[in-house]
């Protein structure tokens, strides 16, 4: 074999073999300590259409799309606080959806507050088992793979409003 003919099957195979070894288009889940990596503001940015394009990614296995768009973004969302899941400032979920069975989406998204405004939301809700409310925050995680459950985790999250559920 000829010197060049040796060269360019080195060249293949070595062309080969990076693509073998390039990372997924699905990086690792970011972590909490990762800078935001948002795009555009969303509007409105929903949970519905949250939900809608993590449904749509599973079966392209594109949740690192999601990830990148929604991730760092400032949202608007209405939840229900149960107080169970809500007696402690740093230990704050709520339901992003109503409660049915069987759950589509059983995400409980946890809450990192402003300064005041876990108090804020306690004097909304009082000793209610249950408060819809209204808040603003940034999706700091958005962890969510298909594999496992889907985390979302808000940062800096002011009260809106709160109505009191009727149930």
């Amino acid at each position: 074999m000829s010197l060049h003919r040796f060269v360019a099957l080195a060249l293949v195979l070595a062309a080969c073999r990076s693509e073998q070894h390039r990372p997924s288009p699905d990086p690792a889940p970011a972590t909490a300590s990762a800078a935001p990596t948002a795009t555009a503001q969303l509007a409105p940015g929903t949970q519905a259409e949250l939900a809608r394009e993590l449904d749509d990614a599973e079966p392209r296995n594109t949740y690192g799309e999601v990830r990148h768009k929604w991730q760092g973004q400032r949202l608007r969302w209405t939840v229900t606080r149960y107080r169970a899941m809500c007696s402690a400032e740093p230990t704050c979920n709520v339901a992003a959806f109503p409660v049915q069975r069987p759950a589509k989406h059983g995400w409980m998204p946890k809450l990192g507050f402003a300064p005041g405004q876990y108090d804020a939301l306690v004097a909304a809700c009082g000793t209610r088992e249950q408060c819809d409310f209204t808040f603003e925050g940034t999706l700091a995680e958005l962890d969510a793979t298909g594999d496992r459950a889907t985390k979302l985790r808000f940062a800096d999250v002011t009260v809106v409003g709160a109505k009191l559920a009727n149930r």
